[in-house]
Protein backbone atom coordinates (compact mmCIF):
# COMPACT_ATOMS: atom_id res chain seq x y z
CA UNK A 1 0.00 0.00 0.00
CA UNK A 2 2.82 2.34 0.89
CA UNK A 3 4.56 1.51 -2.39
CA UNK A 4 1.41 2.33 -4.38
CA UNK A 5 1.04 5.68 -2.56
CA UNK A 6 4.67 6.58 -3.21
CA UNK A 7 4.23 5.76 -6.92
CA UNK A 8 1.16 8.00 -7.12
CA UNK A 9 3.01 10.84 -5.41
CA UNK A 10 5.95 10.40 -7.77
CA UNK A 11 3.65 10.51 -10.80
CA UNK A 12 2.01 13.69 -9.49
CA UNK A 13 5.41 15.32 -8.97
CA UNK A 14 6.49 14.39 -12.51
CA UNK A 15 3.22 15.79 -13.89
CA UNK A 16 3.67 19.01 -11.91
CA UNK A 17 7.24 19.43 -13.14
CA UNK A 18 6.10 18.94 -16.72
CA UNK A 19 3.44 21.62 -16.28
CA UNK A 20 6.01 24.01 -14.81
CA UNK A 21 8.40 23.40 -17.69
CA UNK A 22 5.68 24.28 -20.17
CA UNK A 23 5.16 27.72 -18.59
CA UNK A 24 7.13 30.68 -19.96
CA UNK A 25 8.69 32.41 -16.98
CA UNK A 26 11.19 34.54 -18.86
CA UNK A 27 9.28 37.70 -17.99
CA UNK A 28 9.73 36.98 -14.29
CA UNK A 29 13.51 37.06 -14.73
CA UNK A 30 13.20 40.81 -15.33
CA UNK A 31 12.14 41.30 -11.71
CA UNK A 32 15.19 39.42 -10.46
CA UNK A 33 17.74 41.67 -12.10
CA UNK A 34 19.76 43.81 -9.72
CA UNK A 35 19.02 47.08 -11.51
CA UNK A 36 15.26 46.46 -11.96
CA UNK A 37 14.04 48.94 -9.34
CA UNK A 38 16.36 51.77 -10.35
CA UNK A 39 15.57 51.30 -14.06
CA UNK A 40 11.86 51.46 -13.38
CA UNK A 41 12.38 54.59 -11.28
CA UNK A 42 14.24 56.28 -14.13
CA UNK A 43 11.47 55.31 -16.58
CA UNK A 44 8.84 56.67 -14.17
CA UNK A 45 10.65 60.02 -13.81
CA UNK A 46 11.03 60.26 -17.59
CA UNK A 47 7.35 59.53 -18.20
CA UNK A 48 5.94 61.71 -15.42
CA UNK A 49 8.18 64.79 -15.42
CA UNK A 50 10.02 64.44 -18.75
CA UNK A 51 13.39 64.50 -16.96
CA UNK A 52 16.42 62.31 -17.64
CA UNK A 53 18.33 60.74 -14.75
CA UNK A 54 21.79 59.22 -15.00
CA UNK A 55 21.91 56.91 -11.99
CA UNK A 56 24.28 54.24 -13.25
CA UNK A 57 21.69 51.45 -12.95
CA UNK A 58 23.10 49.91 -9.82
CA UNK A 59 21.80 48.87 -6.46
CA UNK A 60 21.71 51.91 -4.19
CA UNK A 61 22.21 52.36 -0.49
CA UNK A 62 19.98 54.47 1.73
CA UNK A 63 22.37 57.43 1.47
CA UNK A 64 22.51 57.17 -2.31
CA UNK A 65 18.70 56.96 -2.44
CA UNK A 66 18.52 60.26 -0.57
CA UNK A 67 20.91 61.84 -3.08
CA UNK A 68 18.81 60.50 -5.96
CA UNK A 69 15.70 62.05 -4.40
CA UNK A 70 17.44 65.42 -4.13
CA UNK A 71 18.56 65.12 -7.75
CA UNK A 72 14.99 64.45 -8.86
CA UNK A 73 13.68 67.41 -6.87
CA UNK A 74 16.25 69.73 -8.41
CA UNK A 75 15.45 68.58 -11.95
CA UNK A 76 11.69 68.85 -11.33
CA UNK A 77 12.16 72.39 -9.97
CA UNK A 78 14.09 73.34 -13.12
CA UNK A 79 11.39 71.75 -15.28
CA UNK A 80 8.65 73.64 -13.43
CA UNK A 81 10.58 76.90 -13.77
CA UNK A 82 10.73 76.29 -17.52
CA UNK A 83 6.99 75.66 -17.50
CA UNK A 84 6.46 79.06 -15.84
CA UNK A 85 8.42 80.64 -18.68
CA UNK A 86 6.83 78.75 -21.58
CA UNK A 87 3.18 78.27 -20.67
CA UNK A 88 2.06 81.96 -20.63
CA UNK A 89 3.54 82.38 -24.13
CA UNK A 90 1.94 79.15 -25.38
CA UNK A 91 -1.40 80.20 -23.91
CA UNK A 92 -1.34 83.66 -25.53
CA UNK A 93 -0.32 82.28 -28.93
CA UNK A 94 -2.94 79.55 -28.72
CA UNK A 95 -5.63 82.18 -28.14
CA UNK A 96 -4.39 84.35 -31.02
CA UNK A 97 -3.73 81.51 -33.48
CA UNK A 98 -6.74 79.36 -32.66
CA UNK A 99 -8.42 76.66 -34.78
CA UNK A 100 -10.30 79.29 -36.79
CA UNK A 101 -7.11 81.23 -37.46
CA UNK A 102 -6.14 84.69 -36.18
CA UNK A 103 -7.74 88.01 -37.03
CA UNK A 104 -6.81 91.64 -36.65
CA UNK A 105 -8.46 91.81 -33.22
CA UNK A 106 -6.47 88.78 -32.03
CA UNK A 107 -3.26 90.44 -33.24
CA UNK A 108 -4.14 93.61 -31.37
CA UNK A 109 -4.90 91.70 -28.17
CA UNK A 110 -1.68 89.68 -28.47
CA UNK A 111 0.32 92.89 -28.96
CA UNK A 112 -1.41 94.46 -25.95
CA UNK A 113 -0.70 91.35 -23.85
CA UNK A 114 3.00 91.23 -24.82
CA UNK A 115 3.45 94.96 -24.20
CA UNK A 116 1.77 94.70 -20.82
CA UNK A 117 3.65 91.57 -19.76
CA UNK A 118 7.12 92.16 -21.22
CA UNK A 119 7.22 95.79 -22.45
CA UNK A 120 7.67 94.32 -25.93
CA UNK A 121 6.64 97.37 -27.95
CA UNK A 122 4.74 95.25 -30.50
CA UNK A 123 2.08 96.44 -32.92
CA UNK A 124 -0.64 94.38 -34.58
CA UNK A 125 1.01 94.93 -37.98
CA UNK A 126 4.38 93.65 -36.71
CA UNK A 127 2.76 90.50 -35.30
CA UNK A 128 0.87 89.85 -38.54
CA UNK A 129 4.07 90.13 -40.60
CA UNK A 130 6.01 87.80 -38.29
CA UNK A 131 6.14 84.03 -38.70
CA UNK A 132 4.38 82.33 -35.74
CA UNK A 133 7.48 80.27 -34.92
CA UNK A 134 9.69 83.37 -34.92
CA UNK A 135 7.11 85.20 -32.83
CA UNK A 136 7.04 82.35 -30.33
CA UNK A 137 10.82 82.36 -30.12
CA UNK A 138 10.88 86.14 -29.51
CA UNK A 139 8.19 85.93 -26.81
CA UNK A 140 10.00 83.06 -25.09
CA UNK A 141 13.19 85.13 -25.01
CA UNK A 142 11.28 88.00 -23.42
CA UNK A 143 9.58 85.70 -20.93
CA UNK A 144 12.87 84.11 -19.93
CA UNK A 145 14.59 87.47 -19.45
CA UNK A 146 11.74 88.87 -17.33
CA UNK A 147 11.57 85.67 -15.23
CA UNK A 148 15.33 85.71 -14.70
CA UNK A 149 15.80 89.20 -13.32
CA UNK A 150 14.72 91.84 -15.82
CA UNK A 151 11.48 92.58 -14.01
CA UNK A 152 13.36 92.66 -10.70
CA UNK A 153 15.64 95.33 -12.16
CA UNK A 154 12.60 97.30 -13.26
CA UNK A 155 11.19 97.12 -9.74
CA UNK A 156 14.49 98.24 -8.19
CA UNK A 157 14.61 101.26 -10.52
CA UNK A 158 11.07 102.27 -9.64
CA UNK A 159 11.75 101.94 -5.88
CA UNK A 160 14.76 104.22 -6.25
CA UNK A 161 13.11 106.91 -8.39
CA UNK A 162 9.50 107.02 -7.13
CA UNK A 163 7.89 108.01 -3.86
CA UNK A 164 5.49 105.63 -2.10
CA UNK A 165 2.34 107.09 -3.65
CA UNK A 166 3.69 107.02 -7.22
CA UNK A 167 5.19 103.58 -6.63
CA UNK A 168 1.81 102.27 -5.47
CA UNK A 169 0.08 103.67 -8.58
CA UNK A 170 2.75 102.19 -10.85
CA UNK A 171 2.51 98.75 -9.21
CA UNK A 172 -1.28 98.70 -9.39
CA UNK A 173 -1.20 99.53 -13.10
CA UNK A 174 1.77 97.31 -13.92
CA UNK A 175 0.60 94.17 -12.10
CA UNK A 176 -3.19 94.63 -12.22
CA UNK A 177 -3.50 94.69 -8.44
CA UNK A 178 -4.96 96.98 -5.77
CA UNK A 179 -2.21 97.89 -3.33
CA UNK A 180 -2.59 100.49 -0.64
CA UNK A 181 0.08 102.58 1.07
CA UNK A 182 -0.10 100.23 4.08
CA UNK A 183 0.95 97.35 1.83
CA UNK A 184 4.13 99.23 0.96
CA UNK A 185 5.05 100.18 4.50
CA UNK A 186 8.48 99.27 5.84
CA UNK A 187 11.98 99.64 4.50
CA UNK A 188 13.06 99.20 0.88
CA UNK A 189 13.78 95.50 1.39
CA UNK A 190 10.22 94.81 2.55
CA UNK A 191 8.79 96.88 -0.29
CA UNK A 192 10.92 95.05 -2.84
CA UNK A 193 9.87 91.66 -1.45
CA UNK A 194 6.21 92.67 -1.71
CA UNK A 195 6.57 93.88 -5.28
CA UNK A 196 8.68 90.85 -6.24
CA UNK A 197 5.93 88.49 -5.10
CA UNK A 198 3.40 90.49 -7.10
CA UNK A 199 5.68 90.39 -10.14
CA UNK A 200 6.12 86.63 -9.91
CA UNK A 201 2.37 86.06 -9.69
CA UNK A 202 1.84 88.48 -12.58
CA UNK A 203 4.29 86.68 -14.86
CA UNK A 204 2.84 83.25 -14.14
CA UNK A 205 -0.84 84.26 -13.93
CA UNK A 206 -1.82 82.05 -16.91
CA UNK A 207 -0.19 79.01 -15.33
CA UNK A 208 -1.86 79.80 -11.99
CA UNK A 209 -5.25 79.89 -13.72
CA UNK A 210 -4.51 76.53 -15.34
CA UNK A 211 -3.53 75.00 -12.00
CA UNK A 212 -6.69 76.30 -10.33
CA UNK A 213 -8.85 74.90 -13.11
CA UNK A 214 -7.11 71.52 -13.07
CA UNK A 215 -7.34 71.31 -9.27
CA UNK A 216 -11.06 72.04 -9.27
CA UNK A 217 -11.77 69.50 -12.01
CA UNK A 218 -9.63 66.76 -10.45
CA UNK A 219 -11.00 67.36 -6.94
CA UNK A 220 -14.56 67.27 -8.26
CA UNK A 221 -14.03 64.01 -10.13
CA UNK A 222 -12.06 62.35 -7.33
CA UNK A 223 -14.62 63.35 -4.68
CA UNK A 224 -17.49 61.90 -6.72
CA UNK A 225 -15.58 58.64 -7.16
CA UNK A 226 -14.79 58.58 -3.43
CA UNK A 227 -18.44 59.03 -2.45
CA UNK A 228 -19.43 56.27 -4.87
CA UNK A 229 -16.83 53.94 -3.33
CA UNK A 230 -18.03 54.81 0.16
CA UNK A 231 -21.58 53.84 -0.82
CA UNK A 232 -20.32 50.45 -1.98
CA UNK A 233 -18.35 50.03 1.24
CA UNK A 234 -21.39 50.92 3.33
CA UNK A 235 -23.51 48.29 1.61
CA UNK A 236 -20.90 45.52 1.98
CA UNK A 237 -19.10 46.24 5.23
CA UNK A 238 -21.65 44.29 7.29
CA UNK A 239 -20.08 41.07 5.97
CA UNK A 240 -16.98 41.82 8.09
CA UNK A 241 -19.05 40.62 11.04
CA UNK A 242 -18.62 37.07 9.72
CA UNK A 243 -14.92 37.44 10.59
CA UNK A 244 -15.88 38.69 14.09
CA UNK A 245 -15.01 42.31 13.24
CA UNK A 246 -17.08 45.35 14.15
CA UNK A 247 -18.58 46.69 10.87
CA UNK A 248 -18.72 50.25 12.22
CA UNK A 249 -15.02 50.22 13.13
CA UNK A 250 -14.13 48.63 9.81
CA UNK A 251 -16.15 51.26 7.95
CA UNK A 252 -14.26 54.06 9.67
CA UNK A 253 -10.88 52.43 9.06
CA UNK A 254 -11.53 51.64 5.41
CA UNK A 255 -13.07 55.05 4.79
CA UNK A 256 -10.00 56.79 6.22
CA UNK A 257 -7.70 54.65 4.05
CA UNK A 258 -9.77 55.38 0.93
CA UNK A 259 -9.72 59.11 1.72
CA UNK A 260 -5.91 59.08 1.94
CA UNK A 261 -5.73 57.20 -1.36
CA UNK A 262 -8.00 59.82 -2.94
CA UNK A 263 -5.69 62.66 -1.83
CA UNK A 264 -2.64 60.81 -3.16
CA UNK A 265 -4.35 60.17 -6.49
CA UNK A 266 -5.24 63.87 -6.76
CA UNK A 267 -1.60 64.90 -6.37
CA UNK A 268 -0.55 62.34 -8.96
CA UNK A 269 -3.18 63.36 -11.51
CA UNK A 270 -2.57 67.10 -11.10
CA UNK A 271 1.19 66.82 -11.62
CA UNK A 272 0.60 64.59 -14.65
CA UNK A 273 -1.55 67.25 -16.30
CA UNK A 274 0.52 70.30 -15.36
CA UNK A 275 3.85 68.88 -16.50
CA UNK A 276 2.50 67.35 -19.72
CA UNK A 277 0.13 70.03 -21.00
CA UNK A 278 1.24 71.55 -24.30
CA UNK A 279 -0.45 74.27 -26.34
CA UNK A 280 0.50 74.65 -30.00
CA UNK A 281 -0.13 77.83 -31.94
CA UNK A 282 -1.45 77.73 -35.51
CA UNK A 283 1.10 76.83 -38.15
CA UNK A 284 0.21 79.77 -40.37
CA UNK A 285 -1.90 82.92 -40.23
CA UNK A 286 -4.75 83.71 -42.58
CA UNK A 287 -5.25 87.04 -44.30
CA UNK A 288 -7.61 88.60 -41.78
CA UNK A 289 -7.80 92.09 -43.15
CA UNK A 290 -10.70 90.93 -45.37
CA UNK A 291 -13.46 90.86 -42.79
CA UNK A 292 -16.02 89.58 -45.32
CA UNK A 293 -14.46 86.08 -45.25
CA UNK A 294 -16.27 85.04 -42.09
CA UNK A 295 -17.41 81.46 -42.58
CA UNK A 296 -21.06 80.40 -42.60
CA UNK A 297 -20.50 78.10 -39.60
CA UNK A 298 -19.13 80.97 -37.52
CA UNK A 299 -22.15 83.15 -38.37
CA UNK A 300 -24.46 80.26 -37.48
CA UNK A 301 -22.77 79.80 -34.11
CA UNK A 302 -23.03 83.51 -33.31
CA UNK A 303 -26.70 83.53 -34.36
CA UNK A 304 -27.42 80.46 -32.23
CA UNK A 305 -25.72 82.08 -29.23
CA UNK A 306 -27.80 85.24 -29.71
CA UNK A 307 -31.04 83.24 -29.88
CA UNK A 308 -30.14 81.33 -26.73
CA UNK A 309 -29.24 84.56 -24.93
CA UNK A 310 -32.51 86.18 -25.99
CA UNK A 311 -34.49 83.15 -24.84
CA UNK A 312 -32.73 83.21 -21.46
CA UNK A 313 -33.46 86.92 -21.00
CA UNK A 314 -37.11 86.74 -22.10
CA UNK A 315 -39.70 87.34 -19.32
CA UNK A 316 -40.92 84.08 -17.86
CA UNK A 317 -44.56 83.23 -17.14
CA UNK A 318 -46.02 85.97 -19.37
CA UNK A 319 -46.44 84.06 -22.64
CA UNK A 320 -50.08 83.62 -23.63
CA UNK A 321 -51.08 80.07 -24.49
CA UNK A 322 -52.97 79.90 -27.78
CA UNK A 323 -56.28 78.05 -27.55
CA UNK A 324 -56.43 74.83 -29.54
CA UNK A 325 -59.43 74.73 -31.87
CA UNK A 326 -60.74 71.72 -33.76
CA UNK A 327 -61.16 72.21 -37.49
CA UNK A 328 -64.23 69.91 -37.52
CA UNK A 329 -66.88 69.58 -34.79
CA UNK A 330 -66.44 66.74 -32.34
CA UNK A 331 -68.68 63.71 -32.95
CA UNK A 332 -70.15 61.88 -29.95
CA UNK A 333 -70.11 58.11 -29.78
CA UNK A 334 -73.91 57.89 -29.99
CA UNK A 335 -74.29 60.60 -32.66
CA UNK A 336 -75.07 59.69 -36.30
CA UNK A 337 -71.88 58.90 -38.20
CA UNK A 338 -70.74 61.82 -40.42
CA UNK A 339 -70.17 59.39 -43.33
CA UNK A 340 -73.97 59.21 -43.94
CA UNK A 341 -74.39 55.48 -43.30
CA UNK A 342 -77.22 56.09 -40.82
CA UNK A 343 -75.43 54.14 -38.09
CA UNK A 344 -74.21 55.48 -34.80
CA UNK A 345 -70.60 56.76 -34.82
CA UNK A 346 -69.47 54.05 -32.35
CA UNK A 347 -70.92 51.35 -34.64
CA UNK A 348 -69.38 52.80 -37.84
CA UNK A 349 -66.29 54.95 -38.35
CA UNK A 350 -65.64 55.25 -34.62
CA UNK A 351 -65.68 51.49 -34.06
CA UNK A 352 -61.89 51.16 -33.88
CA UNK A 353 -61.17 54.46 -32.13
Amino acid sequence: MAVKNSIKIHDKVIFAMEQIEEKDCLQLSEFLKEDFSIRKFVEWAQGKFDIKLDLGFKKTSEHEASEILNQVREKVAVKYKQKEIEYPVEFALNIAFGPQGPNIYAYEELAKWANKKYNAGFTAEQIQDTNPKALRRKLLELSESFNNGKLEDEISGKITNLNINDLMKWANERFDTSLTENDLSGDKTDIKNTLSNLAKNFLRSELSDLEKYVLVQVYDSAWKDHLYSMDHLKSNVWMRSFAEKDPKTEYKREGYRMFDEMLASIEDRVTDIIFKVRLEAGARARNVWNVSQTSHDEVGQFAMAERQRAAAQAPQGQTKVKQIKLETPKVGRNDPCPCGSGKKYKKCCGKNS
